[in-house]
């Protein structure tokens, strides 16, 4: 290597050190995720076809976006609904998710619960997301955890009634579906 040679990478690492580091989604910034895939996973669940009938990938088309705007702290980060890609089309979502953010990472949580039949038992979902921006592509997992709460006999009859018509012999009791999108900043 010659002299020339090694100037020139000293210089390189030089710039890249003295270059701003992307740290995550900024203050203020409303960013435009395309979501180019979507998959869904089960964990150790029921594989009843009752159970599993329209638990699908989200569908994903053109024009399918993870759209969010950062608040002014940083801190937050609330999707948006938008008519185009263009800031001044976008409204808060009615989805109501708002995401914490650390760094790189958006976090939203929420627990809601619908009864079970005539059983006094429920069935509660723990939906969590994480959502990873890497710059310039972003990776969401979808986190669904279900249990049986409200009534142990009416939960245990709801269970055990599960495992009997499920061919993998599993209930709904610590189940976690997880939804995995992929998308590119636009």
């Amino acid at each position: 290597m010659t002299f020339r040679s090694l100037l020139f990478l000293l210089g390189t690492a030089l710039l890249c050190v003295a270059c701003p580091q992307y740290t995550g989604p900024q203050a203020n910034a409303t960013y435009f995720w395309q979501i180019k895939t979507s998959t869904v996973e089960f964990g150790a669940c029921s594989d009843a076809m009752d159970f599993r009938m329209g638990i699908n990938a989200v569908p994903i088309s053109d024009n399918t976006f993870l759209i969010y705007k950062v608040s002014a702290d940083g801190k937050k980060a609330a999707t948006q609904a938008c008519s185009r890609l263009d800031t001044s089309t976008c409204t808060d979502s009615d989805a109501g998710v708002v995401f914490d953010v650390a760094g790189r990472e958006l976090t939203f949580t929420e627990t809601e619960k619908s009864p079970v039949g005539t059983t006094g038992c429920s069935l509660q979902q723990t939906q969590t997301w994480t959502a990873l921006d890497a710059t310039r592509t972003i990776t969401v997992d979808i986190n669904n955890v279900l249990t049986l709460v409200d009534s142990r006999p009416g939960c245990d009859m709801v269970e055990a009634d599960l495992k009997m018509r499920s061919p993998n012999g599993l209930g709904v009791e610590g189940c976690v579906i997880t939804s995995k999108l992929t998308g590119e900043l636009k």
